[in-house]
């Protein structure tokens, strides 16, 4: 396994992808968010605009609005492994964890030779020839912009698949950081998107799109993910829980705990936080329960880097956003989360 850092630059991952006789296989990992959207969309827009056979392709759960947004009809949602098959060049744009690729997995690994890894995360573990990876990036969308740049011989013009780019951009950069919120926004994200606003996207209509679209069952899952909320260490560490019967009896999906860990957050005395969120998948001709865990903190002088907090749990992601998942149920794994969580915000 090659070591998760680049071993490429973007100019020789152009002249690659350009490279390529066949087709172009463009993937993210699994509950997409928007900064995955927004690059496999960028990608294959670009790279059609160069005349390439490229598609994108993601792996359920796929939030429901983003079918809503430009270049929507650039990507479907894979049921199973065979459509991804075969293809003469993969990418794989905002992860390298095989535990987040999903069904995928299998695909990427006997495809190494021929796949080319774009992230921001601190590490990875899928086996890759090329990699290009920035971790000061706030979202792989500030990454993906250079490449369609260089792709596009910065020739970006105002036909529908340049504004196609230039929205997935942006949705991949309010999505990662927040609307600008989180301690990952740097001088170069807002100019990017000073610029990007400056070109046609319409930031309002895309907030509402992307944030005042919720569905009521959603609302309802939230007020199971609050009422679940243990406050620890002196208020420090913030708990809450999702369980089946909770997704069951609102009617909300899987994919609609989006942002639903932010909510803590709002406590002054809130440093750490994770949202447990059981989820039933099929293991051969069996179901089982997992739980999915994403972590949050914040910046300051006590902070915790939950990444490394996360790789306990088989996980990781970036110092202030996390997640893993693990087997069983909440009962089952909730006192080793706890423990885990304490012991970090006591180091």
């Amino acid at each position: 396994m090659s070591k998760y850092e680049s071993n490429i630059t973007l100019e020789s991952a152009s002249e690659k992808l350009l490279s390529v006789e066949g087709e172009i296989a463009v993937l993210t990992h699994a509950k997409p968010d928007g900064d995955a959207f927004g690059s496999v969309v960028a990608i294959v827009a670009a790279l059609q605009k160069s005349g390439k056979n490229a598609k994108g392709y993601l792996v359920p759960p796929v939030p429901v609005n983003f079918f809503e947004l430009k270049g929507n009809d650039l990507v479907s949602v894979l049921k199973n492994d065979d459509e991804i098959r075969n293809k003469d060049f993969y990418v794989l744009v905002d992860t390298g964890a095989k535990a987040q690729v999903g069904f995928a997995d299998q695909v990427l690994a006997a495809n190494s030779n021929r796949l080319l890894i774009i992230d921001h995360h601190l590490s990875g573990n899928i086996s890759a020839k090329y990699q290009y990876i920035d971790s000061d990036a706030g979202a792989v969308c500030e990454i993906v912009w250079l490449l369609v740049e260089i792709i596009l011989s910065g020739n970006i013009k105002q036909e529908p698949l340049d504004q196609v780019i230039r929205e997935a951009i942006f949705v991949g950069i309010v999505s990662d950081t927040g609307w600008f919120r989180f301690s990952n926004t740097r001088p170069v994200t807002h100019s990017l998107a000073a610029k990007l606003i400056e070109d046609g996207v319409n930031h309002s209509e895309l907030f509402q799109l992307l944030e005042q679209q919720e569905r009521p069952e959603k609302l309802k899952l939230l007020m199971r993910a609050v009422g679940s909320l243990e406050l620890l260490a002196d208020q420090k560490v913030a708990v809450m829980t999702l369980t089946l019967a909770d997704f069951k009896e609102t009617g909300a999906f899987e994919e609609e705990t989006e942002r639903l860990v932010d909510i803590p957050q709002k406590v002054g005395s809130v440093q750490l936080v994770v949202l447990i969120s059981e989820k039933l998948v099929v293991d051969g001709d069996q179901e089982k329960t997992i739980c999915r865990m994403s972590f949050r903190s914040k910046p300051g002088k006590n902070e915790v880097d939950v990444a490394k907090l996360a790789s306990h749990f088989g996980g990781g992601g970036h110092a202030r956003a996390a997640g893993a998942k693990v087997t069983g149920s909440v009962p089952d794994v909730i006192e080793n989360v706890k423990a885990t969580l304490l012991k970090a915000i006591d180091a």
